[in-house]
């Protein structure tokens, strides 16, 4: 009886093991048509995961399509395109993708979805709804207002403490600085007052560093979806603004010209606007902070492009072209060169290099190769930002001129390739792309026109680590006053 209960045993093992190798095997055969690195199509955690941890996946899928192709296999199901035809398409309202399982790890509330996570397109298609008129400012208090002051109190905390001389150093780290910057906007902007970022000088309540400290984590969860059912707490708990929202609903409550407001008389349930107003806290901070300080990089590291910035600038102030002491976003607009500037620094370094995988329920034809219904696309963002036959052969060179010197119809290509980095004309475009504008515009303006930037450390300005976005450390800036500012 022993032998025979063992025989059943070894006999089952055998079994499951050939299963386990023969299902392996079958969702390799899936993708096997389509090119990629040996081991990617075998597990995520062969290629994908590692990639991930390291901290340069950005550059990585740019090397895996610069090697095997604009559509290369990554893992088991998952592909990367760097076409940016392609991409567009896919990303287009009518192409029948939704977003993948991918995105389900961007929950900031454990127990909802929010405008980042649904996958489901016309949930999605009616959560965006209630939330433009907030996004959008409209009857709201003035978003321009509310830049202004920030950034005059921000301009005011540069010349206090920031502002070097001859034998004197002050570095400021621009990874905290424009996010405090920007963590003030957001929150004048989404409660009505700012929260005090710019006056400390620092994270003082703590949210900047849970937010970097949760990267890594949120990336892999978004990898490995199965494993959130495991992960029912949130780190973000702590900082879910419900004090704020409270005081919006009930007996005594508050009415106020802000985005907070715009959320609560949309429809949206409590829930839903404390989850939303984490999600334009979150999102809208990082990236518009890292934003400005790739501009800033690439300006005090291109003399050429920031001579004729400022000379542009000088010019504007010198004809009474730029309202003061802050210019006006509409004339920020009208500088060709500035609007160069902004639009290269984007294409050099996208603020969101994420996979952002989407999913077809049908099978598809992308970059000439069958894609079985189910697989996973994500995008290359540095190689469609990069993409030689867009941008030139110069493309990984940061060259302002290149929006200016071009055939009209080529900028228009490029215009709507670098638009990506917001989604720009896709069903996913981002909501807060306009006030992010207004921040560039301005902030790039006016501390262009006073001060003077240079890397600390030329030979090694900065370490960087990306998991989706950008976090780096050691980014020394030394800051003079101009002589000729206004």
């Amino acid at each position: 009886m022993a032998l025979l209960t063992g025989a059943a045993l070894f006999g089952s093992l055998v079994s499951l093991v050939i299963y386990l190798i023969a299902t392996r095997y079958l969702r390799w055969k899936r993708l096997s048509h389509i090119p990629g690195p040996p081991l990617a199509g075998w597990s995520k955690l062969l290629w994908m995961a590692p990639r991930q941890i390291g901290g340069g996946m950005c550059n990585d899928l740019h090397a895996v399509c610069g090697k095997y192709g604009p559509l290369s296999r990554i893992g088991p199901d998952w592909l990367v395109c760097s076409d940016p035809a392609e991409i567009r398409r896919l990303w287009s309202v009518h192409s029948g993708y939704h977003r993948s399982p991918w995105y389900r790890g961007f929950r900031f509330d454990p127990r909802s979805d929010n405008i980042l996570t649904i996958n489901e397109n016309k949930e999605h298609h009616r959560l965006r709804s209630h939330l433009l008129p907030g996004y959008s400012g409209k009857g709201l208090a003035d978003q321009e207002q509310v830049v202004d002051e920030n950034l005059g109190k921000f301009i005011g905390l540069i010349e206090r403490k920031y502002l070097s001389s001859h034998g004197v150093l002050r570095p400021m780290d621009m990874q905290l600085a424009f996010q405090c910057l920007t963590q003030d906007v957001t929150t004048a902007v989404e409660f009505g007052r700012p929260f005090g970022y710019i006056e400390a000088d620092g994270d003082f309540m703590g949210v900047i560093e849970a937010m970097e400290a949760m990267l890594v984590p949120t990336q892999m969860a978004a990898m490995f979806p199965a494993v959130l059912g495991l992960v029912k707490s949130s780190v973000f708990e702590p900082f879910m603004p419900k004090e704020q929202v409270g005081g919006r609903y009930g007996e005594g409550k508050v009415r106020k010209r802000d985005v907070l407001q715009a959320f609560v008389d949309s429809g949206m349930t409590r829930s839903e606007v404390e989850s939303e107003a984490v999600v334009h806290l979150v999102a809208g901070t990082d990236t518009t902070a890292a934003a400005i300080r790739t501009a800033i990089f690439y300006l005090s590291t291109s003399p050429g492009a920031y001579g004729r910035l400022q000379r542009e600038i000088d010019g504007a102030v010198e004809r009474g072209l730029a309202t003061r002491p802050i210019v006006a976003d509409g004339e920020a607009k009208g500088l060709v060169y500035l609007q160069a500037v902004i639009r290269e620094a984007l294409r050099m370094w996208p603020p969101i290099t994420g996979l952002l995988a989407k999913v077809s329920g049908r099978e598809d034809v992308v970059c000439g190769r069958t894609v079985p219904a189910g697989t996973h696309v994500a995008w290359a963002a540095m190689g469609i930002m990069k993409n030689k036959a867009v941008f030139g052969e110069d493309a990984e060179t940061f060259q302002p001129e290149r929006w200016l010197e071009a055939e009209p119809e080529r900028v228009r290509e490029m215009e709507a390739v670098q638009g990506l980095v917001f989604a720009a004309g896709t069903r996913w475009e981002c909501l807060g792309m306009r006030l992010a504008g207004i921040e560039l515009n301005k902030t790039i303006f006016e501390l262009m026109l006073r001060f003077d930037f240079a890397m600390v450390n030329p030979i090694r300005p900065f370490k960087w680590n990306n998991q989706g976005f950008t976090v780096c450390e050691g980014m020394d800036l030394k800051i003079t006053k101009r002589e000729e500012a206004r």
